[in-house]
Parts: C-alpha cells; structure tokens; sequence
C-alpha cells in the first residue's frame, strides 16, 4: 500500500509517519507535504492508495483537498486529520467522501494499525464490488447493443441495478481504439463538467466510454454555449489520444442509451473514411460480413487460387468503402491476409506490410491493398516465371537508380531478350512501365502523406523536379499540389 501524509505541521507529519512504519513495515510512504498544493505535485507524480491529510491548513485546507483527490484520483483512499472533536468537523469529511477521521489526540501506533486494518478489508471489498460492477455493466450493455428488438425498457431503476449510474438528463458516448494509454488520457481529459463515467469494452479492439454532464458544474445559459464548449471538449480530448476519435451527440433519454453508443461507433469509423456514412445495416453485422470477406480471401490464397484471392480482396474493400465496415476490423483482417500472402512472396510484402500498418484512414489503407491485388496478379500466372520475377525486383528497387541491365543480371536473362519479353508479357517497355509504377507510386505518397512534392519526387525515384510534375501532369491531368492530403472532416 502506497500512503501520503499531508500536514502543515512538520512534526506531526513525522510522527504520523512513525506510526505507520511501527504498526505495519510492509507500507510504502510516498512522500509528505505541508501544503495542500504539494501533496497534490505529488500525487500527479506518484499515484497513491491512502492519504492522511489534515483539515485545518493554509491556503488550500483538507476539505479541499479532500475534494480534489476524489475528483481526480477517485481510488484513493483518505483520512481525515483533526485536533478538533466536534461532530461539524467529522460531518463535513463524510459529506466529502472521506474514508474515515482521526483525532491527532488519540492518535497511537496501536490505533494507526486498526485503522490501517480496517482501511484494507474496505479496499478489498470495494475492489471485488468494482470487478463485479464492471462485469454487470458490460454484460447489461452488451445484451442492449445486441438485441435488435429492445431486450426491455431501459429505466434508471435498470442502469442502478447493472451498477451503471447515468442520469436520464444529459449524456454523451464516446469512442477510441483499444490501444495502451488511451484510456487513461481520454479519463484525464475529461474534466469537471463531466460525472458518472461508464466504461464499456465494446470488443477486443474498441472501447465506449459513456459521460453525464455534470449537474452541478458550469452554468450554461444557452444550448449553443454548451455545444460549443462539448467542441472544444471533443478537441481537448482528441490530442491526448492515439487514432480516431468517435462521439455522440447529447442525449436526454436513457431510452436512446443504445442509439447512443451507436453514434459513436459510426462517427469513429466516419473519422477512418473520411466522410460520413449512410449504411442502414447494424454496425456489428456489417463488421461480421467483413470479416466473412477477409477470411475467404485469406482461404483462396491459401489454397493457390489467385484469381479467386484477388477478387474476394476486391471485394472486401469496395463492400467496406460502401458500407463503412467497422475499421479497426478492415485494418486487423487486412493485415492478417498480407501476412498470408507474404508466406507466397515475401520479398515482395515489405512496403505493402509497412502501409498497412501506418494506414490512418481509408485512402491510405487502399492504397496498401492495391499492393496485395499486384501481387496476386503476379502470382496468378499471368506472367511467366522471369517477368514476374522482374516485376517483383523492380518492386523493391523502383525508387532507386534501376536500369534494364540491373533486372536482366536479377533474372539471369540477356538485356535484348528481356526488353522482348517485357514488351510482349506487359503490354508497355520497361521504361514506360518504371515510369507509370514511379508516378503511380507518387500519386499516393501525395494523397496520404504531408511530404514536400519534391520529398516524393525523391522518394519514387525521379529526383527531377520538373520532369516530375510534367510526366505527372501528362498522365493523372492534373499537378502534384492539386493532390496533397485533405484534412479529415470533423463531423460532431
């Protein structure tokens, strides 16, 4: 157990210390503070499971603290301090959700270990009551998202009973990527206007976090004032966090809890395509038929059937780009069928890997599975053994100072011989295709990425700036900078 003392009295900070250290040595002491300021430095430092804090001290007093440690730091454990036996005083801490009070005057090694005693059966029971909480919650909330007809009528009486505590009068869904530490920054953002958070782990990849706003915080004199300051909320919380964020409107029905949580989920896909979604299908089974789709390309490649693996790929990504399928899904199962392929041709995967991985949004993801259908078409036999063996060289190499010579010597063929084949196979020399793979290449860089036009123009292996942009004008109708990345909509 990791225990704060806060006094303004040196002394009694040390004796308070004493007894602890005599009546249980298994404890750590954290630090001590004489302020309430210090002691809340170190709390944001060092999180702590009991606090010994005096009432009466200057400038920021225990009650105070009190206060703030339950607002910011609701695990924590804290007793009150006082020289005071009055009732007032006692009343006052319990009205603060103190966790017990002590009077300086009686305070002995032999009564500090009874406290301390005590202190841990109530931690031990109230964190079996938390786990079981949670477990009620997720399961009540579960059984709503997945009940299409309306399991029953959703009450307050209901939400007590499944230890969810929104009130039926202002309530918000939020939605973030199941990633370490996003929990805990959207929680830190989330400030006091907000109360009665309910965190719902709506699957492995996703989770909700459910908010009232707080009854007894601001004042908001206009539905417009308080819209706005859920904007610049929303803004606050977004830059802790890592990937999109999806969030509700404002709810004032517990009725609606559902539609709610529904909301979010769609506003955070809506973030990954870049656009607003119109599907009428539930969310989760759009999410199933996605997976459906990637599994049976994963299976056709698997069992050697390119043109098959090709056009299941296909048509994975154009039902997800339609219906908006859930995308952490999208970018899971993506990454899973890469994985496959690249048992098939794995000198070839390397960048189509590293796209996925990095992919942001939807274009960016599309990008990396035009990737995958290249090779497959590659492996599907269209070419023989040589040119593809050449295509997948000039795949790696592409960015470089790649000659026709350089190819030749890879597949172990004569220069003319292959110029002959490469024509006859691909339709176009191999300049022409090295030009169109570069361009191609460089259209993507420019739609998904911030780089500099002549960073692409490096990176894709045409160091010429003007010849860039004029081959590229030539073949896309239209310049470098009429395609950098446009900024995601915020669609709250």
């Amino acid at each position: 157990m990791k225990i704060l003392v806060v006094d303004d009295e040196a002394l009694i900070n040390q004796y308070v210390v004493q007894c602890i250290r005599d009546t249980d040595c298994n404890v750590q002491i954290v630090g001590t503070a004489t302020s309430g300021e210090k002691a809340l430095r170190i709390l944001r430092e060092t999180p702590v499971d009991l606090a010994f804090v005096d009432i009466t001290m200057p400038k920021m007093d225990g009650l105070e603290l009190l206060r703030t440690i339950k607002a910011e730091y609701p695990s924590t454990m804290v007793v009150m301090l006082t020289c005071h036996d009055e009732f007032e005083y006692a009343r006052q801490a319990i009205q603060n959700k103190a966790d017990n009070y002590i009077l300086k005057s009686e305070l002995t090694p032999e009564h500090m270990g009874k406290v301390l005693e005590e202190l841990r059966s109530i931690r031990k029971r109230s964190g079996l009551a938390r786990q079981t909480g949670l477990l009620k919650q997720n399961d009540y909330l579960k059984k709503l998202m997945s009940d299409s007809g309306g399991i029953y009528v959703i009450t307050e009486e209901n939400l007590r009973k499944n230890n969810i505590f929104l009130r039926d009068d202002g309530f918000i869904a939020l939605c973030f990527q199941n990633i370490s530490g996003n929990l805990e920054a959207v929680l830190a953002a989330t400030e006091s206007d907000y109360e009665n958070p309910v965190v719902y782990a709506y699957n492995d990849d996703l989770t909700v976090l459910l908010l009232n706003i707080r009854r007894t915080g601001r004042q908001w004199d206009t539905f417009d004032a308080l819209y706005t300051e859920l904007d610049r909320y929303f803004r606050n919380v977004r830059k802790q966090m890592t990937g999109h964020l999806g969030h509700s409107r404002m709810f004032f029905r517990m009725a609606r809890l559902g539609e709610a949580i529904t909301e979010a989920l769609e506003a955070h896909n809506d973030a990954f395509y870049l656009e607003k979604g119109n599907s009428e299908a539930p969310y989760a089974e759009r999410a199933a038929h996605l997976q459906k789709l990637m599994t049976q390309t994963a299976i056709r490649i698997e069992e050697g059937s390119w043109e098959a693996s090709r056009s299941a790929l296909l048509e994975a990504l154009e039902y997800a780009r339609r219906q908006h399928a859930d995308a952490v899904t999208l970018k899971r199962t993506i990454q899973q069928v890469c994985a496959v392929l690249k048992e098939h041709c794995p000198a070839e995967l390397d960048t189509c890997e590293r796209r996925l991985s990095q992919a942001e949004d939807f274009p960016a993801l599309e990008a990396g599975g035009a990737l995958l259908v290249e090779a497959m078409e590659r492996q599907s036999g269209a070419y023989s053994s040589a040119i593809s063996g050449a295509l997948a060289f000039m795949e790696q190499h592409y960015a470089e100072d790649l000659t026709l010579n350089m190819v030749a010597d890879h597949v172990f063929l004569n220069q003319e011989y292959l110029s002959r084949r490469f024509k006859q196979e691909v339709g176009m020399t191999f300049s022409e295709y090295l030009t169109a793979h570069r361009l191609k290449r460089a259209k993507e860089l420019l739609e998904t990425t911030g780089l500099r036009i002549s960073e692409v123009a490096e990176q894709v292996g045409i160091p010429n700036i003007s010849y860039f942009s004029t081959t590229f004008r030539k073949k896309f109708g239209c310049s470098p900078s009429d395609l950098r990345p446009k900024k995601p909509k915020d669609f709250s």
